[in-house]
């Protein structure tokens, strides 16, 4: 069913709040525009309200961008003046400073004023969050409120009105049918929200990449503490070729290697008799049996054999393959 134009305006209404009298200075030779100010929030609750019933406005984070209309009765159409200048302090709270206009409705506000009719002040204001505290207390202002109470955050003031009742009294009347609380926030509201949710991606993307690169470093002390544990086992020191293709290995992999060649070590403490040294060693892997030839059979004259591929690669190359089997 379409929204009636009422409805919208009641919706509406759960914004705007009575916040005092406001003064209309009196007119003085050779100015032609009339003045007023006042206090619009004091940093105090409000209470009683139709909808909210307590209520208070975070002064800190409050929001009023350029010039703010002032109407008559929270009416677009009842254009009657607008704010030129405030004031934000949690002493004296928010006060406003305007002109009124020349058109009818400027000068019917002036004109009650000056025959002492007490026009109420009344804002519209869209919080950017509201902080429902349903018990304890909040200090908000420089003041304690004790639960339960609302309090908006990011208040931004749209406009300012002369009211001849107090918005609580205007809308009382609808208080018993009012729709569920949806707070309407405007475009700029969602985009404040977006680039908070961002700002915070990219502030958990940095610790993520902080620690990624913390762990890489973890791993590559680990893994040369590794390399040197087993050159104490074997007994020998490796050159810095092997050092780099065991860095290479995934952790399987070189845990497999180690077990191998410590095994390989423990098994060859006691040399076999003549001729029997060409035997492959029980217990080791025979994908990995050339990896030990150095120590279990020398080329002649002492020298290793270099021409064929580097072992420690080619043995690790051949584990890859049977885990890939």
């Amino acid at each position: 069913m379409p929204q009636t134009n009422k409805n919208a305006e009641q919706e509406q209404d759960q914004f705007c709040f009575q916040l005092g009298q406001v003064n209309v200075d009196k007119p003085e030779e050779g100015k032609k525009k009339r003045t007023f100010s006042g206090i619009a929030y004091s940093g105090e609750a409000i209470t009683d309200h139709w909808y909210w019933d307590k209520v208070v406005f975070d002064l800190d984070s409050i929001q009023i961008k350029g010039r703010i209309p002032a109407l008559l009765e929270h009416r677009t159409s009842q254009r009657a003046g607008a704010i030129n200048s405030h004031s934000v302090s949690h002493t004296e709270g928010l006060r406003i400073e305007g002109n009124l206009l020349s058109n009818e409705f400027g000068t019917q506000v002036a004109q009650d004023s000056d025959d002492d009719f007490p026009w109420q002040m009344s804002v519209r204001i869209y919080p950017t969050t509201v902080e429902e505290v349903k018990e304890g207390s909040v200090v908000v202002n420089g003041r304690t409120f004790q639960a339960p109470i609302a309090v908006f955050r990011g208040g931004r003031i749209r406009e300012v009105s002369f009211c001849a009742l107090g918005a609580d009294d205007n809308t009382s009347a609808v208080a018993a049918s009012h729709s569920p609380k949806n707070f309407n926030q405007p475009e700029d509201t969602d985009v404040t929200e977006l680039e908070k949710a961002q700002a915070k991606i990219t502030e958990l993307e940095g610790q993520v990449n902080t620690l990624t690169e913390q762990n890489k470093q973890f791993a590559a002390a680990k893994r040369e503490a590794e390399i040197s544990a087993l050159g104490k086992d074997l007994g020998k020191e490796f050159s810095a070729e092997d050092v780099e293709e065991m860095k290479k290995l995934d952790d399987g992999a070189f845990a497999f290697s180690a077990k191998q060649l410590r095994q390989f070590s423990a098994g060859t403490t006691q040399q076999p008799p003549a001729g029997q040294q060409q035997q492959q060693t029980p217990g080791v892997n025979p994908a990995f049996a050339h990896l030990f030839t150095h120590q279990a059979n020398p080329g002649q004259g002492g020298q290793s054999n270099h021409n064929d591929t580097h072992k420690f690669t080619s043995g690790a190359q051949a584990f890859a393959e049977q885990k890939g089997k």
